[in-house]
């Protein structure tokens, strides 16, 4: 049970008693300052107020937007996208969108607004009698994380963005200009920094990794590290990075080390229970997590727009899908031997009986949560508020951004690899760890470069699906390169399982699949390979034969039209909004701001350059 969410949610509407509305185009919250002397005279009051910048997180800007929805196709993670733009989040996932796009409002005044509110109890805390106390430092480590958290989205999709420390207050120039993002993620650095020795770990909070803790704010301070010394996109349509980007490896390196040797987390021996534990309604502030958004029950999207597929029915579960499966070349780059491929994709989805259905290639499933495994049926009119956690940070990022930024400043050390080994060894069972661990380590331990690579690949298999990868992405100027990379693959697949002929000819273009009496599927010969003998087919050649069959599902050949003998829909439409089929040219990331935001702006604030 969610009792710091409850808790979160509840006082949220209380504490909106103290703000007025400012209808600016920041659109932050006003405070009063009889309510601020109250609210941070003492630790309990105090709390309230930071509650109600978690309170945030439950608007859909984050729980079915910016959590998961809200992000541009990647390499791993693709959205449908129709045959033209709709002004609607297809069109972010397709690199389109305009200003007039509402997701984008929703979400710039959400992260606004969460903003002023840790704006608010930082000043509170910091201006309070008791702001020396152990708990209220806690607090405003809270608090500055927070607020730290919001920045690194808005800079991740607006770039350069209006940059405010302190809380609106009447007679405030209202209409700032965009501050540079160096500057933001700097200040934002040095301010964890300073906080972060005098944050308490999960293990010594009540509600533990759903609360923001030392060694999650020791982990951001990498994650931030990381976008300040990697590349971002200029509004002439260049991407460069500072020249002092080593001073932030270093801090990366610093700090994730820190998480590693300080925190007390060991990575869980079982990477599907980290997930199944959420999907359960259990908090585990041991293992992988470090921070996890929480949600009650009646709350959060997970469940219903990211994991497996449940079809609305006569049983209590409810429905969902996932608006963002994945990118079947992604799918099908996992070694077969690694566990966590069927945890991380879900080849199946449940249909109005519960039982197993098939789905299609283009929509695999992101099938680390699953709202079958509730505790308590959320009712079968149910969608949305599954009461799942939504994981913001887990270990094994932590210790694959140390083995980035080890390489980085010295090539592949030892170090550097046993970060490496200690994700693969999880990965795989022990009996594969001599070729799949210390083989393939000391394989891609040959250069600083292919050790590179294989930090883009692990991060890729170890965080799939929690909707990260275009942050990756961005700061290693990859973007481009990966979208062109996967177009080509797509097609070819696409084309080889149709034809029979060429590097990818031994995929699977048709799957053939029976329900069991269980409800399960049986897959006749696998996920991976063609089939070079099919089954006898169910009711094949006629109605009634081979009752016991098996039917063919079109898999990966659906990838190529044949018809018009050109790669599928899917892949010309999914990354429409880049058309650099060489990937060198920087990928249109970043977002216009509303129409409104630059309206109410007063000439402050202005879609320029990044080729709107």
């Amino acid at each position: 049970m969610r009792k710091y969410f409850i808790k979160s949610s509840y006082i949220a509407v209380i504490f909106s008693l103290a703000f007025v509305s400012c209808e600016k185009f920041l659109d932050t919250d006003s405070p009063s300052n009889f309510t601020q002397e109250i609210i941070y005279a003492n630790v309990s009051d105090a709390t309230k107020g930071v509650s109600s910048i978690y309170a945030l997180f439950n608007q859909d800007a984050f729980t079915s937007r910016l959590s998961n929805a809200f992000i541009p196709n990647t390499d791993i993670e693709v959205g449908g996208v129709g045959a033209a733009p709709e002004n609607s989040r297809r069109d972010i996932w397709s690199l389109e969108a305009t200003d007039g796009n509402g997701d984008i409002r929703t979400v710039w005044n959400n992260a606004y607004s969460a903003i002023n509110r840790a704006n608010l109890a930082i000043e509170g805390i910091e201006q309070s009698p008791m702001a020396d106390h152990a708990d209220m430092k806690q607090l405003l480590g809270e608090a500055k994380t927070l607020r730290a958290m919001w920045y690194y989205w808005l800079v991740n999709y607006w770039g350069d963005v209006p940059f405010k420390l302190k809380p609106t207050q009447g007679g405030d120039n209202l209409y700032l200009a965009r501050t540079g993002r160096d500057t933001i993620l700097s200040t934002l650095i040095a301010d964890l920094i300073s906080i972060v020795p005098h944050m308490k770990p999960a293990s010594q909070l009540t509600y533990g990794v759903e609360t923001v803790n030392r060694e999650f704010t020791q982990g951001f301070i990498a994650r931030l590290a990381l976008c300040r010394g990697g590349y971002w996109l200029y509004p002439d349509m260049t991407m460069r990075r500072k020249e002092d980007y080593l001073n932030y490896y270093k801090i990366a390196r610093e700090y994730s080390k820190k998480v590693m040797d300080e925190s007390g987390h060991q990575l869980h021996p079982k990477f599907g229970d980290v997930f199944d534990n959420q999907s359960k309604w259990i908090v585990d502030s041991k293992t992988d997590v470090l921070y996890e958004v929480a949600f009650a029950p009646g709350f959060g999207d997970v469940g219903w727009n990211i994991g497996v597929a449940v079809d609305a029915g006569e049983h209590p579960y409810g429905s969902g899908s996932s608006y963002m499966p994945y990118n079947p070349a992604y799918v099908y780059s996992f070694d077969t031997l690694d566990t966590r491929l069927f945890k991380t994709a879900s080849f199946i989805k449940y249909n109005n009986k519960l039982e197993q259905a098939t789905i299609s290639a283009t929509g695999i499933g992101i099938g680390k949560w699953n709202r079958l495994l509730m505790p308590t049926p959320s009712g079968a009119n149910s969608a949305k508020g599954t009461g799942i956690n939504w994981p913001i940070m887990r270990l094994s990022d932590v210790i694959l951004m140390y083995a980035e930024s080890e390489n980085e400043l010295n090539g592949p050390t030892l170090e550097a690899q046993e970060a490496l080994k200690l994700v693969r060894k999880r990965a795989f069972q022990e009996t594969a760890w001599a070729s799949k661990v210390d083989q393939y380590v000391n394989q891609v331990a040959g250069s600083k470069r292919t050790f590179f690579d294989a930090i883009v690949d692990e991060r890729a298999w170890e965080l799939g699906g929690e909707c990260i990868r275009h942050y990756d992405l961005i700061r290693w100027n990859l973007f481009g390169k990966k979208i062109a990379e996967n177009r080509k693959i797509l097609a070819e697949i696409g084309e080889n399982t149709f034809n029979g002929a060429g590097p990818y000819a031994t995929l699977p273009g048709t799957l053939y699949y029976r329900l069991k009496a269980d409800k399960t599927i049986e897959w006749y010969g696998g996920l991976f390979r063609q089939v070079v003998v099919p089954p006898k087919i169910k009711d094949s050649p006629s109605k009634g034969d081979n009752p016991d069959g098996f039917t063919a599902l079109n898999w990966l050949k659906a990838l190529y039209n044949d018809k018009e003998q050109r790669p599928a829909d899917y892949i010309l439409r999914s990354w429409r909004g880049y058309k650099d089929d060489t990937g060198l040219s920087p990928v249109p990331y970043i977002l216009p701001l509303h129409s409104s935001t630059v309206t109410s702006s007063l000439g402050t604030l202005k879609n320029e350059g990044y080729n709107f």
